[in-house]
Formats: C-alpha cells, sequence, structure tokens
C-alpha cells in the first residue's frame, strides 16, 4: 500500500477523510467547496482511485457509502517527506533545511523550534 503515491488532489480528500470520517461523498464534496470548486464526477474519481490504492475504505452497509482512512495521517506525511528529500535533495536533510535557509525563511523561533527536535531525536 504504502509503495503507492497519493497525488496533490487526492490529498486534498485524505485531508478531509483524516478529519471527518466517517463520511458520504455528499459530504466530502461539501467539505471540499470550502476550498475548491470541483465537479462531483472528479471528486467521485478521485475517491475511486483512493480505494482503488487502498488508502480509503467504505462501509458499504447505509444507502450512502461511508468513506474513512485506511492509513495514518502521520505515516503518510512522513513517507511524503523521504520522498522530497529523496527526489529534491538527494537524500540530503542538510541540503533542505541549507535550501530554506539561504532564501531566510528559518525565523530565530523556527531555528530553535529545529534545535529542539534534534536534541530530541539524539535522546
Amino acid at each position: 500500500m504504502m509503495d503507492k503515491k497519493i497525488t496533490e488532489a487526492e490529498w486534498k480528500i485524505m485531508r478531509i477523510l483524516w478529519n471527518h470520517a466517517p463520511i458520504t461523498l455528499k459530504e466530502i464534496i461539501k467539505e471540499l467547496k470550502r476550498e475548491i470548486n470541483w465537479s462531483n464526477t472528479t471528486v467521485r474519481t478521485l475517491v475511486v482511485r483512493l480505494m482503488e490504492k487502498e488508502f480509503i475504505g467504505a462501509d458499504k452497509t447505509a444507502a450512502n457509502f461511508k468513506y474513512y482512512p485506511l492509513i495514518d495521517k502521520g505515516e503518510c506525511q512522513v513517507k511524503e517527506a523521504k520522498n522530497l528529500i529523496n527526489t529534491v535533495f538527494e537524500g540530503s536533510m542538510e541540503m533542505l533545511i541549507t535550501a530554506f535557509d539561504k532564501k531566510g525563511k528559518l525565523s530565530g523561533k523556527e531555528l530553535e523550534e529545529l534545535k529542539r527536535i534534534i536534541d530530541k531525536i539524539e535522546e
């Protein structure tokens, strides 16, 4: 399951499921409308793809299917972060952090948080 990728569009649906599951297709569409105006057919297609990839499941006992995630949000985030580091930064965490630093994107508070995380990892 985890060797399959979640597309950017599918991430939008997964976020809704992680926050609101179990949820019907109609409710997914309603939640998405707050962010993006996709057609019902597009949303249905994405839900079907996520089911085929075994990222989500459906409770089919009611008249309207209720969809829910089959994978953990944190697990997906870690996998995507590793893919980003491996693909864009040649597997180098240092290159990733340096990219933010060169653009002045890390505030003093963020640097302190990064140090705290590193200290926690070292423990």
